[in-house]
């Protein structure tokens, strides 16, 4: 590209692009991108919405021999209506016809690398002549004229160059894959009481006499499902854990619990929801001993802290590979349940590509050795030639300290706040972008690792709170004044604070909040205008 400006007029110089040699580079970019092009955000939405759709019309067609129970009912229906919001908006935004043709404004993520790479080559092209003054002004005519004839094809451009309402198709892509999932536990109930005709949990429970024990013993043969809350303290008091000392350890263990039992996060558990939950912590009689020693620090001052390396199943492989990719560092590793039985620890590598994974396989009926211990946990090493086994996942992980340094903290976490009882929703991945400024939320969400204790210095990850609507951080400040906080960690720099906020009540949340404020100026057209501080490493 430098030997493009060199020389005016239609003479070759030495290390000239030529016209046809920026031909090549932009085939060459093009060609690179095909694979790519070939899919987009929308085409991943359009399958996953056909998958959902099908596994939708397996179940009806199932339901028109046997009648499912009215709750499970009430959530095919809720997924429905939910799935025809998710294509409304879709097609609303991206120009669906029929789920068929996509509009024009579904390429231009696809094709901004390639006009990012072309664009300045060909402007460097042609200012290798006088004409480029008349190139500007005919592009800049054009984009007037566009814009005078129809407007909204210029608004539409910027807002899919920005990406702006691609998040939202993410997010309804995670929950398509999750509303497959559900329905597929329902074609699965369904096919059970096909066989039984009429309900019966020992059709579910066949092939572990202890889990269908508990659950006839405790609820009756013909209950469909149970509340997680009574379900967890059937699974304490079978367990012999209703001993437990403290009030924290019983919350920490509960809320775990909580988390992992309710597979659909629906507030009730099923039979087929037990069933996976053993495969993972089973038997029955074991798995709050089970959870415990593997996900539950007990040893803390602090109390009992949920091991922030682990997490259930708020993301996959593929989803974790890329996060990890974008904001790992050197040792981050979690550990996650595996879609092939047991779990997985993946960790990041300084200068991989990708994480690496390393599978760790559970045997639930374990025997106790001749030390008397048990050991359910073991990986296979040496290409699979030697077995090292673990009595928890806490065991191994500690084991392994030269590899996995760091627990990884997922800054796509969505954090709920209570702003003096006014709801706020944001991603952690505000707040840790900004760890290294001594701000009030900035070591809040503190992601580094205490070296003494092993777990992260933000509350906020060795807390529950803040972490679901129902339980969010709750904080005693003005709302309004809140929102100008979050546009200090979104942009820096100068802000302006809307009218209706004094100066005196800014000052006060801004010294709250510990920013770096540098002064406060007079209004300008009735708003306060703020300048501050760089971020003091």
């Amino acid at each position: 590209l430098f030997g493009m400006g060199k020389g005016k007029g239609k003479g070759k110089g030495k290390g000239e692009l030529t016209f046809s040699e920026l031909m090549k580079l932009g085939q060459q970019t093009l060609t690179k991108l095909k694979d790519e092009g070939e899919r987009s955000i929308v085409t991943d939405f359009l399958e996953e919405w056909k998958k959902v759709k099908g596994q939708i019309e397996a179940v009806e067609d199932l339901s028109k021999n046997i009648e499912l129970p009215k709750d499970v009912e009430a959530k095919i229906t809720k997924i429905k209506t939910d799935m025809r919001k998710f294509y409304e908006f879709v097609e609303a935004k991206y120009g669906l016809d029929g789920g068929r043709t996509l509009s024009w404004i579904t390429y231009v993520q696809i094709a901004k690398p390639a006009m990012m790479t072309l664009g300045p080559a060909t402007f460097f092209y042609f200012s290798r002549n006088e004409y480029l003054p008349f190139y500007i002004l005919g592009t800049l005519l054009m984009i007037f004229l566009i814009w005078t004839i129809n407007n909204q094809i210029v608004i539409d451009f910027i807002n899919a160059w920005r990406g702006t309402h691609d998040s939202e198709v993410e997010k309804y892509i995670k929950k398509l894959r999750k509303f497959y999932d559900t329905l597929r536990d329902f074609a699965a109930l369904q096919n059970q009481l096909r066989k039984a005709r009429t309900f019966d949990v020992r059709s579910i429970l066949e092939e572990n006499k202890g889990a269908r024990d508990f659950w006839i013993r405790h609820f009756g043969a013909s209950t469909h499902s149970v509340p997680s809350s009574q379900m967890i303290d059937a699974l304490l008091h079978f367990n012999k854990q209703t001993h437990l000392v403290g009030k924290q350890t019983i919350e920490v263990i509960y809320n775990t619990m909580a988390k992992i039992i309710d597979k659909n996060g629906d507030g009730v558990v099923s039979a087929i929801e037990i069933l996976d939950f053993l495969k993972y912590f089973g038997p029955i009689d074991k798995c709050v001993d089970r959870i415990k020693s593997s996900l539950i620090d007990e040893r803390s001052n602090e109390g009992s802290r949920l091991y922030p390396w682990f997490t259930w199943r708020s993301k996959d492989r593929v989803e974790l590979e890329k996060l990890m990719k974008r904001y790992a560092t050197d040792g981050d590793f979690v550990v996650r349940c595996s879609s092939q039985g047991g779990f997985a620890v993946t960790v990041w590598k300084e200068g991989a590509q990708l994480p690496s994974h390393m599978r760790v396989y559970y045997v639930p009926e374990t025997k106790a050795s001749p030390d008397g211990k048990v050991r359910p946990f073991y990986i296979e090493e040496g290409g699979g030639k030697t077995k090292k086994f673990f009595q928890s996942l806490a065991e191994l992980v500690s084991t392994r300290k030269s590899d996995l340094k760091q627990a990884f903290m997922d800054p796509e976490t969505v954090v709920y706040f209570s702003i003096s009882g006014t709801p706020c929703t944001v991603q952690a991945s505000l707040f840790m972008g900004n760890r290294d400024c001594d701000t009030y939320l900035g070591r809040y969400f503190d992601p580094s690792v205490d070296s003494s204790s092993g777990f992260p210095r933000g509350e906020f990850w060795n807390s529950h709170v803040g972490h679901s609507k129902k339980d969010p951080i709750f904080v005693d400040r003005n709302p309004a004044a809140f929102n100008v906080i979050l546009n200090w960690y979104r942009y820096g720099g100068k802000l302006y604070v809307p009218e209706g906020i004094s100066r005196i009540l800014m000052e006060r949340e801004i010294k709250f909040f510990r920013l770096p404020i540098e002064c406060i100026h007079e209004r300008e057209r009735g708003m306060l205008k703020i300048s501050f501080k760089a971020a003091s490493k």
